[in-house]
């Protein structure tokens, strides 16, 4: 009883001592922790703690945990890749919902992070390598899914694939039926994170960087600088008709590449299943494919081979066309 005593008197003491600290302080120390389930369990210390978190600029939301009961359809047409706002946070589960509840009462924030549970695409799916990217701004206007059997590099080592030719080279119907699939599954993803970067630079008065990223940090949507001030702009101007509209991706084009080599890395993807899709009447066509802004991915290394790998794609089909 004695020890315990003394235990609890030296709690209050190291409580006493934190709470003698001035708030500019505590606030830097706070600024520092960015998770926000960290920043919840400060919150809940006392009225006086719970006024300070709610100052910090920068937050990091992660969650890791796969879906359990997705409410994903068993068909997808690209009339389906467009949810509404409500059902936006709810996709995740109620865990997300309840994060992003209590994330709207940072209203200072500055820099953003969100990595949401891993979506039942990549749950059930994972066996595949799969890569997608997207044109953004105030609308998602283009889409482009690549998704290769192996990937080598120029000694022959595989990154990915078991080494097989004619099993990697070759591309089953149902291969394709499977990635086409994914392909909308992603194609959906990537419209409920563009949704969020919308709510979030609505939401932030401050904001000035948030970004999206995946499991395992490979795909990544952002909106910073020019950018975020334009659609920040956008969606203080837009009518409530316009916020509303939803654009469908209408240009739809896939194709399949037994063998495609890579000339500036030397690497070799084989069996390549690719889907391009984009708005009607876009600006710039796929210039978009040929740069790795917009929806890009955490990994430098990842990120300038798939880069290479769809510029390679877009000079093969101009020089076809031509």
């Amino acid at each position: 009883m004695r020890n315990l005593k003394k235990s609890q008197e030296a709690d209050a003491d190291d409580s006493s001592s934190i709470s003698r600290l001035p708030d500019e302080i505590i606030l830097q120390i706070l600024n520092k922790l960015i998770d926000l389930k960290t920043l919840c369990f400060c919150y809940l210390v006392s009225k006086r703690f719970s006024s300070i978190v709610l100052q910090v600029d920068a937050i990091t939301i992660s969650f890791t945990s796969p879906l359990v009961n997705p409410p994903i359809p068993d068909k997808n047409t690209l009339s389906d890749v467009a949810p509404l706002l409500p059902k936006l946070y709810s996709y995740y589960g109620e865990s997300f919902v309840s994060a992003t509840n209590f994330l709207r009462k940072f209203k200072g924030v500055k820099f953003l992070r969100i990595e949401p549970p891993p979506s039942h695409r990549i749950a059930i799916d994972n066996r595949f390598l799969v890569k997608w990217k997207v044109k953004f701004g105030c609308r998602v206007e283009s889409f482009i899914f690549l998704s290769p059997n192996s990937v080598s590099d120029k000694d022959g080592f595989y990154l990915y694939g078991n080494g097989d030719d004619e099993e990697d080279i070759e591309l089953t119907i149902d291969s394709i039926k499977q990635r086409r699939h994914i392909s909308f599954q992603c194609l959906r993803e990537a419209n409920l994170w563009h949704m969020m970067l919308l709510d979030c630079a609505n939401g932030f008065p401050k904001l000035e960087d948030v970004s999206i990223t995946g499991s395992g940090r490979r795909e990544r949507l952002s909106l910073s600088g020019e950018k975020l001030i334009e659609v920040k702009a956008w969606l203080h101007s837009a009518s409530k008709t316009e916020l509303a509209r939803v654009d469908v991706l209408t240009q739809v084009s896939e194709c399949y590449i037994p063998v495609l080599k890579l000339p500036v890395s030397g690497y070799v993807m084989k069996g390549v299943f690719v889907m391009v899709m984009g708005m009607h009447n876009l600006q710039g066509g796929n210039d978009f494919l040929m740069n790795s802004e917009n929806g890009g991915f955490e990994d430098k290394e990842e990120a300038a081979l798939y880069t290479e790998a769809v510029q390679t794609l877009n000079l093969i089909t101009s020089n076809e066309a031509s």
